[in-house]
């Protein structure tokens, strides 16, 4: 960090240019009060204008004039200075979200304030598990790693032993609330770094865009580097990251888990006492809507390749039409001026088919086909037992089967619809359900996600049949 370093940073760095700005004070505090505290990401732009004139006039009733600028004014200044992010989404008004130079910003504003006890403990535990799980994942060889479990084992079956001799402790209030700063703390700096890993796929999205705005080239090789530039945002260490994460997240068992932890969390007296709001309780829901934003940056590149795509054809199409206009134009000049040559136009690079008379077959006589004069009775079978396998599949009846579990959980899967009320009409019964899951808006396929679900068949024969996975979320 040297002298002229440090000084460019301080002049180019948003997150720098914030805490030295006049209104340091005003714009962190109201950023803190509309986005982190009610725990939002987005908001729109006249919702935001309100709650800044009720907070603008409450600063300007205890020190009058301080702040004379219009709340819309102020949000502009905002916006145009880098400390939010302005953006037309699905709604007909802008909307506004942090930006990760100013999620920082709070994030370090919130460092600064003194904690009850720094957990010191808990955090070297944590080091020194990671440092031993890199060493067990890279350095060791089978036999030593083999060793490091069996020496786990021991372990583990001692504490079992010393649980039965009632010799084992459990955590005291200090270690719990250590525990549970250390949990607090990884969430708000994973909800942190959801913003800086959004603006780092956003930035690969706009140099999607931009190809795609500045391209000439034909639709192949415009859609190769824009699938490109997609693997690369997949394929870099912080996308498979993220994706990696994500796909936990949304793991249905693992977010009832979640949900359950949180709960029995909260059972706890001394985290009661400690953290009386509850901040940790819609945790998951939380990260999830912080992740839904970086997951969306991909759908937008997904949409500005079909509107690629639909301008392309739109742009070839206007070309034929000024083709066939101009060949429409030409054939009413030559009709006043009839040519006298025979070669009288020329279509460069294509060739006419053309079709003789001498190219076609000659005639041939039909043969006469000699039929008997009367029917000879014939015998027919007719398999009256496949009318039987007949059967009609209740698509209300289906919907009320997914509704009656999603009253107990918050999702549920295919394969936990299947187990718990039977799949009894085959395949057919399944298909209502994929139906049902491409018409809803709450349910999702996972193509690349698979279970096995059990059917009975028309012969009461009982199949394993492997379906893409599909998770119903309650609306």
């Amino acid at each position: 960090m040297t002298y002229d370093y440090l000084k460019t940073l301080k002049a180019t760095n948003q997150t720098l240019r914030l805490l030295c700005s006049d209104n340091f004070a005003m714009s962190v505090s109201f950023f803190y009060a509309v986005f982190v505290s009610k725990r939002r990401t987005t908001v729109l732009q006249s919702e935001l204008v309100r709650h800044l004139e009720d907070y603008l006039f409450l600063l300007n009733e205890r020190q009058s004039g301080a702040f004379p600028k219009t709340a819309q004014e102020y949000l502009n200044d905002f916006a145009n200075s880098g400390y939010l992010r302005k953006y037309y989404a699905d709604a007909e008004e802008p909307q506004y979200d942090l930006t990760p130079q100013t999620q920082k910003a709070l994030e370090w504003i919130e460092s600064l304030q003194k904690r009850e006890f720094v957990g010191s403990r808990s955090r070297f535990n944590l080091i020194f598990d990671l440092l031993e799980e890199l060493e067990f994942e890279t350095e060791l060889d089978d036999e030593a790693r083999i060793e490091k479990l069996e020496a786990q084992k021991r372990e583990i079956d001692a504490q079992i032993d010393a649980i039965r001799s009632k010799k084992a402790l459990r955590f005291d209030d200090s270690r719990i609330k250590e525990q549970y700063m250390q949990i607090e703390e990884i969430a708000r700096n994973l909800k942190y770094d959801f913003a800086e890993i959004e603006y780092n796929f956003r930035e690969l999205n706009t140099r999607a865009m931009e190809t795609i705005a500045r391209s000439e080239d034909a639709k192949t090789e415009v859609l190769g580097s824009i699938f490109a530039i997609e693997d690369e945002i997949r394929d870099s260490d912080q996308g498979k990251s993220f994706f990696a994460f994500w796909q936990l997240l949304t793991d249905m068992q693992r977010s009832e888990r979640l949900n359950e932890l949180i709960e029995k969390l909260y059972t706890i007296d001394s985290v009661n006492r400690f953290d009386p709001q509850r901040r940790l309780k819609n945790l998951k829901y939380e990260l999830l809507g912080s992740g839904e934003k970086i997951v969306s940056v991909t759908g937008r590149l997904i949409e500005q390749l079909r509107r690629f795509i639909d301008d392309r054809v739109w742009i070839e199409n206007r070309r034929i039409l000024q083709l066939c206009r101009s060949i429409e134009k030409r054939s009413l000049d030559i009709k006043e001026n009839m040519p006298k040559s025979r070669s009288f136009t020329l279509l460069p690079g294509e060739k006419v088919a053309i079709y003789s008379i001498a190219d076609k077959r000659l005639y041939s006589l039909r043969t006469q086909t000699n039929f008997k004069p009367r029917i000879e009775p014939k015998e027919a079978r007719i398999d009256l037992e496949s009318f039987l396998h007949q059967c009609y599949v209740d698509e209300a009846e289906l919907k009320r089967r997914i509704e009656t579990l999603l009253m107990q959980r918050s999702q549920c899967s295919l394969g936990e619809v299947a187990a718990h009320f039977g799949v009894d009409n085959g395949i057919a019964e399944l298909i209502g359900y994929f139906t049902i899951a491409k018409q809803s808006s709450t349910a999702r396929i996972e193509t690349k996600v698979h279970e096995v679900i059990e059917i009975r068949d028309f012969d009461d024969n009982i199949k394993k049949v492997r379906v893409p996975k599909t998770v119903f979320t309650r609306g």
